[in-house]
């Protein structure tokens, strides 16, 4: 018979992580069609850093 295994023990054998994982929606305009498309990141964020100011640097980048 199999081993039930709970969420609990799922948890706790992935251990301390030590960043947080963001999801980035944000607008860019296509420059062929002139149209707006939104784009969508996974963007990890270390503990203890400022989430709005990784994310602020995060979209200077992308869009430019």
């Amino acid at each position: 018979m199999a081993k039930k295994q709970t969420f609990g023990d799922k948890a706790s054998r992935k251990g301390g992580s030590d960043f947080k994982v963001a999801k980035l929606v944000y607008s860019v305009k296509s420059d062929k069609t002139q149209a707006w498309k939104f784009m969508e990141k996974n963007v990890r964020i270390p503990s203890g850093e400022n989430e709005q100011k990784i994310l602020s640097e995060f979209i200077s980048k992308a869009t430019n």
